[in-house]
Formats: structure tokens, sequence, C-alpha cells
């Protein structure tokens, strides 16, 4: 009989490579920063002086990935999750690394888009950027639920999280958003231009040989950015815990916490 923990491993398993990575990053680096094993804190947020003087280069990694140390940390990782599962289901299905490689470029847009504020940490914009980009490559008519009580259609996510960021952390943080959104539109349209059309760089958006061997995976032919030949911008993507079913065969809507 399979203990707890060997089921908690199935499970993990099954989550897809980059939600994964992404997941495992803002938890385990949150929950670092939170407990602070060690005697001295580690730095982990971005400074131009540290990062390229002192070539503290990890933070280019922990800055974006380093979540809130409250309760926004469940809202945060929960858009990960669900953002990042239904790009790998839908639009970037057995195309994780496409994925993986379109995602860096899009962190460097946010990491320039963000310059102006100053910004030191990424994981607001990091994930309205996600929202923008999952939403725009939803099916029509898709849905997020939060906890069964109110229910949006997926492309005000993005919205949602800038009006959030709004009333938490004022105009800075509603800023802040706004850049990763704008991020999001840029990305949508140089790879899409719209739904079920290539894009100016859908062929740029095709991750190397050597990320697609990180991945195990074969490179395929393209009918927009990421998808498989025949495909359209959407089909298959899932955002959903317990809503309404959708046509491509999986539920439509997103639950959060």
């Amino acid at each position: 009989m399979p203990t707890d923990l060997e089921n908690i491993v199935k499970e993990v398993q099954k989550i897809s490579p980059v939600a994964k990575f992404a997941c495992a990053s803002t938890l385990g680096l949150t929950l670092l920063v939170r407990t602070n094993p060690w005697r001295y804190q580690v730095p982990m947020m971005y400074s131009y002086y540290e990062v390229f003087k002192r070539f503290q280069l990890w933070k280019l990694w922990t800055s974006f990935f380093l979540g809130t140390p409250n309760l926004n940390l469940l809202y945060e990782v929960a858009i990960l999750y669900r953002s990042i599962t239904a790009l790998e289901s839908g639009p970037f299905r057995q195309r994780s690394s496409d994925l993986a490689w379109q995602l860096f470029f899009a962190c460097v847009g946010i990491f320039v888009a963000t310059r102006p504020l100053e910004s030191n940490l990424f994981i607001l914009p990091l994930t309205t950027c996600l929202c923008y980009i999952a939403g725009a490559t939803a099916p029509s008519g898709s849905n997020a639920s939060f906890m069964g009580v109110l229910t949006l259609p997926v492309e005000t996510l993005p919205y949602l999280t800038i009006f959030l960021a709004l009333v938490l952390g004022g105009p800075r943080g509603a800023a802040q958003a706004t850049a990763g959104a704008v991020v999001g539109c840029i990305w949508f349209f140089l790879i899409w231009k719209a739904r079920g059309e290539q894009g100016v760089l859908a062929k740029q958006g095709q991750a190397p040989d050597w990320l697609r061997n990180v991945f195990g995976e074969r490179k395929q032919r393209i009918n927009g950015g990421g998808l498989k030949k025949g495909g359209k911008a959407g089909e298959g993507i899932t955002l959903a815990l317990g809503a309404t079913k959708s046509c491509c065969g999986g539920q439509r809507g997103a639950a959060f916490m």
C-alpha cells in the first residue's frame, strides 16, 4: 500500500515542469526567508550594485520568485500554478521548453519595464503578465472562480490583479502590476498577434535545441506561438477546479484559494 508521502510525491510529479519550477521557487524562497535558518539573512532582492558590481547574480532569479510573506502568498502561488498549468496544457502542450524560453524574455521585459519604478521584487508584475497571457489564450467564455463565491471572465484577471495591487500597495503597486500586464500584451501580440494567428516572432519563440533537450521534447511544426500545426490559440486550456465544463475536453474557469 502506498504511503501518504508516496502519494504526495506522485501528485507533485504530475505537475507540469515550468509550473513546478515556478511554484517550488516561490514557496521555497519565501519560506526560506520567513524561517531564516541561518544566522545571517541571505540577500535576495534585486540591487543594481550588488548584481552587476558584486556579481550576486542569483538575485536575478530570486527577485522574480520571492513571494509576499503573508496570506497573499497563497494568491501568488495559485496564480502561478493555474496560469502556467493552463498554458502547458493548452497552447504550449508538450512544448514546455517553448514556454520557458518565451517566459525568460518576458522576465527581461518585466525587468526593463519596471526600471523607472526602481523595483527590487518582480513577483507582482510576473503574476500579472502570466494572468494576461493565460487569459488571452484561453477559450472564449472561460471563467475564473474564487472559492465559488465570485466568478469572472478569465480575461479580467490581470485587471483584478492591478486593482488588488492598487488597494494593497497603492499607486506604486498598481504601476508594477500594470507593467506586467503590458509585457503580457506585447508577448501575446508578438507570438500570436490574434487568436489562432502567427505573430512576427512566433518562430523565434521556439526554444533552442539545447533547451528542448533539457525538457526531453522534440521539435514540432507550429501554427502560432508554441502551438502544434493545425492548433488554435487557447485550445485545450484548463484553468479550472470544479468549474463549468468546456468544449475542449476539460473544464473552464479557475478556482483560486
